[in-house]
């Protein structure tokens, strides 16, 4: 990213920058019919991705209890800490209200994002993801989703003001409510999502960039 280039002082003229993307016609929004296609029920807080030691539900099972009775929460992925994220959501009581899929098929994942009403990034602040703009960002927008994103520099330079963000159990708290009680603003921002993805993350934009880029060498 940017922040190790200048960290590293990379020269300028000694390198580029190429961004992840997503391909857009495999990550879409598959419509409400999905929801029901894959057993969810009322309104999904979602996740996607690696359950590694950067990745941190504390906060948000810690709230879950105080949010609407409707909002549920489906987390999608195995690598990592999977079986302590079980028994963290144990310990709150949430076993009703927190669905583990396990590992899922690649070719599967935008139906589960296009059956989640809203996606988080829940990531600690620390060297890891501090300067990480994780491939999931583009992959929820992708599919006209509303992202909750710890407030993070790598992904903020990024998504500026095309998600919301969240750093304290307070304000994940207020940004789901916030979002819940909006269909509007949901709405709204999961199509300036895709737009966004469609205009400058799109693989194959991306791709002939670098095809340009080794040619040009």
């Amino acid at each position: 990213t940017g922040d190790l280039k200048d960290r590293y002082k990379v020269p300028a003229d000694k390198s580029e920058i190429i961004s992840n993307g997503v391909d857009i016609h495999m990550f879409r929004n598959y419509g409400p019919k999905i929801k029901e296609e894959l057993g969810f029920n009322g309104f999904i807080v979602g996740y996607v991705g690696v359950l590694r030691e950067w990745v941190d539900f504390e906060p948000l099972f810690s709230i879950l209890s105080e949010l609407n009775s409707e909002i549920n929460v489906v987390i999608v992925g195995k690598e990592g800490l999977f079986q302590e994220n079980v028994e963290l959501a144990k310990k709150y009581g949430l076993e009703n209200r927190v669905k583990f899929t396990g590992m899922i098929p690649y070719s599967l994942v935008s139906k589960y994002i296009s059956a989640m009403d809203v996606c988080l990034i829940p990531f600690k602040k620390g060297p890891i993801s501090e300067s990480a703009i994780p491939l999931k960002l583009f992959e929820y927008l992708a599919c006209e989703k509303p992202v909750i994103s710890t407030k993070l520099s790598g992904i903020e330079k990024i998504a500026h003001d095309k998600i919301f963000y969240a750093s304290t159990k307070e304000e994940l708290k207020n940004q789901i409510t916030r979002l819940f009680e909006d269909p509007m603003m949901r709405y709204k921002m999961g199509s300036n999502g895709r737009k966004f993805v469609e205009n400058n993350y799109d693989w194959s934009k991306i791709s002939e960039r670098l095809e340009n880029l080794l040619l040009n060498l």
